[in-house]
């Protein structure tokens, strides 16, 4: 008798080291499969990137030889323009651009406004127009990956792609009253960030 309850009280020993170690993978399974997939893009964005500053230049001998006296409009926004280029290798941008002279895209919305991220809400039509004002890309040739809050009711950024996936982009948008989503900054990608 006394070696069956020798032989029970071995297997409990077991079965509770087996559970503690089953216990133990999982937690570690867990650990790093929330780490890889949620902790991945933020890793990216704390790397201390040296971004060097660009300016785009403006051909102004070109400027001169135009017969009207004073300079385009086009030629005035292209100065303001204020391209970063950043070289860090661990970053996943490319260049990040800002532009002062990008304006509000307009809006058929009263105020006050309350920000609306439903694919079929004018506010939604509003937003993918001012990142394709941004960008440069039709809304037609747009594949939207995230739009989400940007810090504020008020702001919002996506990261978006053309639908050849050749280029990415996470823009990001402010709302102007009564004047609608107006871009503020746009960073050139090397791969798609699904969550900013």
């Amino acid at each position: 008798m006394s070696s069956r309850f020798a032989k029970r009280s071995k297997q409990r020993k077991v079965n509770r080291i087996l559970n503690t170690l089953i216990a133990i993978v999982f937690a570690l399974i867990l650990f790093f499969g929330w780490k890889w997939l949620f902790a991945n893009d933020r890793s990216v964005k704390e790397t201390n990137t040296s971004p060097q500053l660009v300016e785009v230049e403006t051909n102004e001998s070109e400027a001169n030889e135009q017969p009207s006296e004073q300079p385009s409009e086009q030629q005035e926004n292209n100065e303001k323009v204020e391209e970063t280029v950043v070289d860090d290798p661990n970053s996943n941008v490319i260049r990040e651009i800002v532009n002062p002279s990008w304006q509000p895209i307009g809006t058929t919305q009263s105020e006050p406004h309350v920000t609306t991220y439903d694919k079929n809400s004018v506010d939604w039509k509003e937003m993918i127009d001012a990142i394709s004002y941004a960008t440069g890309i039709s809304s037609s040739d747009l594949i939207v990956w995230f739009i989400g809050n940007g810090g504020s009711p008020n702001h919002a950024v996506a990261t978006v792609s053309k639908k050849d996936k050749t280029e990415h982009y996470k823009v990001f948008i402010e709302w102007v009253t009564n004047e609608g989503w107006k871009p503020t900054k746009v960073q050139q990608l090397k791969e798609i960030e699904r969550r900013p």
